[in-house]
């Protein structure tokens, strides 16, 4: 039997997200060793003993290193951009976290290193790994719904970014910070490409943020069909989770205080929604009768609690994934020019909110 391919590994910032990457990584059975990288000493050598893995602030080690063929980056949103470039002209593979780049220009450094080098990028859109999505949009390719012609998410949560941290006090908006997730499954589901946006945002409940909290994001596709992304992120309760209270789940509380995510996918045969806090995909099937269209549900899925991550936000499915494709010598599964478009959208959003106008992504250059 053939031993697997092992690689070496770096996940350049160590926080919350740099931890899920590793605990993937330790689980990979395509990683040998895992290495760690924090720019300030004193957190590095702390982050690293708490994760159990070697790690430094000298971020040279890590890219001098030939035996790292593989580079996760989970640091802030600002650092994405030169670090992915600096990995990819060192000779790694890359996986950066979404945004790609705080503006166009910084999306583009990174997709012209990654042409110019010809080395493997994934941008982190997980969500192209997680089941309730890839089961939707399993449907949509089978033409159970027909021709997707509308497509409408519904994002309603709490402010969980908290005062002071990089993430309120950010340069870029929730479009690329969290959005651009959302977006990417419309262009997904729709699969034709983004021609028009149209964005408005109202006057900030959450007056120590640096950007919007809020947003209505309208795209027109080439194909013809639209899409329509509604968020704010301050009518769902806060406590989301009693914990005087072991019965009481996270998720079960959140579908009834306010909390929303859902897909409404309109084909010219069917339908489909997602909705995270019911844990549940159902699909319609349209037909026709002598007095007017009928209109039926045909196939609903549900999944429990303890699948939660796997169903909606399957960071450590693609984690998994990508080192093995590294270490096989494979193509990303999404290419670095595919999540560029759905940046390109998200870049058009935040200008039409600025000059209150229709913005062609063609504009975006």
């Amino acid at each position: 039997m053939t031993s697997l391919n092992k690689i070496d590994v770096a996940i350049l910032g160590l926080g919350g997200m740099g931890q899920t990457h590793v605990k993937a990584a330790k689980d990979s059975p395509y990683v040998n060793k895992i290495y760690g990288y924090e720019p300030k000493l004193d957190r590095a050598m702390s982050r690293g003993k708490e994760l159990g893995i070697e790690s430094t602030s000298d971020l040279n080690k890590i890219l001098n290193n030939s035996l790292i063929k593989l580079v996760y980056i989970a640091a802030i949103n600002e650092a994405h951009a030169e670090l992915t470039e600096k990995a990819l002209r060192a000779g790694k593979a890359v996986m950066c976290e979404k945004p790609m780049g705080i503006n166009i220009k910084e999306a583009k450094q990174m997709l012209d290193a990654a042409n110019q080098t010809g080395q493997f990028l994934q941008i982190g859109f997980e969500l192209h790994y997680s089941k309730i999505y890839t089961l939707a949009k399993e449907w949509i390719d089978k033409e159970l719904i027909g021709s997707v012609i509308n497509c409408h998410c519904r994002y309603y949560c709490s402010e969980f970014h908290l005062k002071n941290t990089w993430r309120s006090k950010s340069k870029g908006t929730l479009i690329g910070e969290k959005l651009s997730h959302y977006i990417d499954l419309q262009r997904w589901f729709i699969g034709s490409p983004a021609e028009e946006v149209f964005s408005m945002s109202a006057p900030n409940v959450i007056y120590y943020f640096n950007h919007p909290d809020n947003h209505q994001i309208n795209i027109r596709f080439k194909n013809g069909a639209i899409s329509n992304l509604n968020f704010s992120m301050f009518i769902g309760e806060s406590d989301t989770k009693n914990p005087n209270d072991p019965l009481m789940e996270m998720l079960t509380k959140q579908s009834d205080d306010g909390h929303f995510l859902q897909y409404h996918i309109f084909g010219t045969k069917g339908a489909i929604e997602t909705d995270v806090f019911r844990r549940r995909i159902r699909r319609w099937q349209f037909s026709d009768s002598s007095k007017h269209m009928i209109s039926k549900i045909v196939e609903t899925v549900t999944y429990s609690p303890d699948d939660d991550m796997e169903w909606i936000h399957n960071t450590y499915g693609q984690n998994i994934r990508i080192s093995e494709l590294v270490a096989k010598g494979l193509p990303p599964d999404n290419p670095a020019t595919d999540s560029f478009e759905t940046m390109k959208v998200g870049f058009a959003a935040e200008i039409s909110e600025q000059e209150k106008r229709i913005v062609k992504t063609n504009e975006i250059v």
